[in-house]
């Protein structure tokens, strides 16, 4: 099942003593404080989740099709934090 912004609305709705509309905004200030603040190129750490950061992939040669460049490029990398894989049963 996936889960989306308006489940975790929904979870903070049952956990805490607010509005629907008070919840909804804050999962989407959640979301968009992270976004912004991978975006501009900052390292996120999540104490117990994990860690977001980008990183710069190198340009390359691909053998396919006569050997095309690849030009460098940006990418998010997220590494879960121990207490993550641990309840996913990966340690």
């Amino acid at each position: 099942m996936t889960q989306t912004r308006a489940d975790m609305a929904a979870y903070i709705k049952e956990h805490k003593d607010c509005t629907l509309k008070d919840a909804e905004q804050s999962a989407f200030l959640a979301v968009e404080w992270l976004l912004n603040a991978v975006a501009s190129g900052e390292r996120v750490e999540l104490r117990g989740f994990g860690t977001f950061c980008v990183i710069e992939l190198p340009e390359r040669r691909s053998n396919l099709n006569g050997g095309f460049s690849v030009p460098k490029r940006h990418s998010v990398k997220f590494r879960p934090a121990e207490a993550l894989k641990r309840l996913c049963g990966k340690l």
